[in-house]
């Protein structure tokens, strides 16, 4: 299912760089403000400013964009980059401006924000190419289901979707004819054949048309649509029309269960942390100011502070899933 692109989303949220990056072309002791009787230096904004958690995400997001862009830089295009700026701009039309600026963001910095997920996405994606070993295919294999072709009714509300259950489950109802009055779905679709890899429709319709026989019809499935301002649910009824025997070789769908097996990864928290990890941890990245020692705990690193010279080992996330990057055909 298409997303409205989110500014706020991505690896991390570039605040507005220029908190920090102001003190570059500058010394500690050049004037900022000046007033009668005082002055405000730039070591005097720094110490204001770095302990804000503002402060603290901007460096996070420096580290790691230098950081992948030494070690992945000519990965991503900026042909890319452009394309998917674009497409969220598109999406936003001419509010875009007003969404950026309420992010604190510009078009460079929202690009960079893009580069840098881009950038990390990448080595995940390789990282998870290590992991198509024969066990982990066979693994996919147990919970695959092959192609099923199933016709399905998304509605917007949960009275009218129970009230089209009911129309559809009366003696003699044509359930395709329904589907195609009544679904909200672009282009009133409502016919798919898919398999457990497919994405085109939510997990929760797809598993119900799996668990079906053929002919079979699901009660109402709600699932949740989250949109970049609020969560909503959509409502699915879902009929089974046919149902292929699924081979006794999991070599069959080697190219599916790889499209799995990749999905799973990338959209794994834990493993997503471990690659950022080991990138860090590959640059020697090491805290010097002790304001900004646990803008890293959120990774299992060795970067250190110099006051404590302890390693930073702690691990959780802050990864973007918003974005799936299909995985290549073998």
């Amino acid at each position: 299912m298409k997303r409205r692109g989110k500014i706020l989303t991505g690896l991390v949220t570039l605040l507005s760089a220029a908190t920090l990056a102001a003190c570059s072309s500058t010394n500690e002791d050049t004037d900022l403000i000046t007033m009668k009787g005082d002055t405000i230096t730039v070591a005097d904004f720094y110490k204001e400013v770095k302990n804000t958690s503002a402060a603290k995400q901007s460096m996070l997001s420096l580290v790691l964009t230098k950081v992948f862009e030494d070690q992945y830089g000519d990965k991503v295009s900026d042909k890319k980059v452009t394309e998917s700026y674009n497409k969220t701009a598109a999406s936003y039309g001419s509010s875009f401006s007003n969404a950026l600026a309420a992010a604190g963001l510009t078009e460079e910095s929202y690009k960079q924000q893009i580069r840098t997920t881009m950038l990390v996405e990448y080595a995940v994606e390789q990282a998870a190419k290590k992991e198509l070993t024969d066990e982990n295919y066979k693994s996919a294999y147990e919970n695959y289901n092959p192609e099923t072709t199933a016709q399905v009714i998304k509605l917007t509300d949960e009275e009218t979707a129970n009230s089209v259950l009911s129309e559809v489950k009366a003696d003699g109802a044509d359930f395709a004819a329904i589907a195609k009055e009544k679904t909200t779905a672009d282009d009133s679709k409502y016919e798919y054949t898919f398999d457990s890899a497919d994405t085109t429709l939510p997990a929760e319709v797809r598993n119900a048309a799996f668990d079906l026989d053929e002919g079979g019809i699901s009660d109402v499935i709600p699932v949740v649509n989250a949109s970049a301002y609020s969560t909503s649910s959509d409502y699915y009824i879902v009929k089974t029309i046919k149902k292929t025997e699924k081979d006794s070789d999991w070599k069959t769908y080697k190219k599916s269960l790889k499209k799995i097996i990749m999905a799973q990864y990338e959209n794994d928290t834990s493993f997503q942390n471990q690659v950022i990890a080991a990138a860090l941890e590959k640059a020697n990245v090491k805290i010097k100011d002790d304001a900004f020692a646990d803008i890293l705990s959120e990774y299992a690193t060795s970067s250190s502070s110099s006051s404590s010279d302890a390693a930073t080992t702690t691990a959780d996330s802050t990864t973007a899933a918003e974005t799936t990057t299909e995985a290549e055909s073998e």
